[in-house]
């Protein structure tokens, strides 16, 4: 071993007595004699928790990290320690959420790129695109209208039925099950055009929305004013 590996027991000694651990390095590198240029010393901390120094770090301490000081005391480079296990599965695990961010967020400039590209290459003028959305309540409200008229047909039909069923009981006669499976079968008619009309009347608000947003995007594309509600171009 070098003269130099003779350091890690000073070292010890200095620490443990107090002394300033540079000006003995200092001493002992000069009653040494001069290293090679690519020989440096080396120091490390033991399992006991003790600084050793040397020319080499000693196998059973090449994976806890270390610094590499020059003649003078002064350290010219550090190795870190080797990551754990642990350490290096939360390092990928948090590459990889890095990079599924950055995929999804590069995935929804695509995507408003494509839904630029649409908006301008079929509405010419923010005229068409409010007739387009226009034209889009206006069949809406045509189906909630057909829907509302058989809706009441249906309450017309569903009160004559229970009023014949009223008959019977008061007659003392039961209600045939012909009339009770009209009766059923009415109700489950008006519950379902019920909640068409409810799924209509949501969809127009979902347009509605999605119209604003449209029409200002569009308004931004184009450089127009987004807070002129009524603005048109032709």
């Amino acid at each position: 071993m070098s003269r130099l590996s003779n350091l890690s027991k000073c070292e010890s000694m200095n620490t443990r007595r107090g002394a300033p651990f540079t000006r003995a390095l200092v001493f002992l590198a000069a009653a040494l004699g001069p290293l090679s240029a690519s020989a440096g010393i080396k120091c490390w901390t033991n399992d006991e928790g003790v600084r050793e120094c040397g020319n080499a770090v000693p196998p059973q301490y090449s994976q806890k990290g270390h610094r590499e000081i020059s003649e003078s005391g002064i350290t010219v480079g550090t190795t870190a320690r080797a990551k754990t296990k642990e350490e290096l599965r939360i390092e990928r695990e948090e590459a990889a959420r890095l990079a599924a961010l950055r995929a999804e967020e590069d995935r929804k400039i695509r995507e408003q790129q494509t839904k630029d590209r649409v908006l301008l290459s079929t509405y010419t003028t923010e005229s068409d695109l409010k007739l387009a959305h226009e034209g889009q309540v206006a069949a809406i409200d045509l189906r909630i209208e057909h829907t509302e008229l058989i809706l009441k047909q249906l309450e017309q039909s569903l009160a004559q039925l229970r009023s014949q069923a009223a008959k019977l009981e008061r007659s003392g006669k039961s209600i045939t099950p012909e009339l009770k499976n009209k009766i059923a079968r009415i109700k489950a008619q008006r519950d379902d055009s019920n909640e068409f009309i409810e799924r209509r009347r949501m969809q127009k608000a979902e347009l509605a929305a999605q119209f604003n947003e449209d029409l200002n995007r569009y308004r931004e594309l184009k450089g127009l004013d987004t807070t002129a509600p009524d603005q048109t171009t032709n």
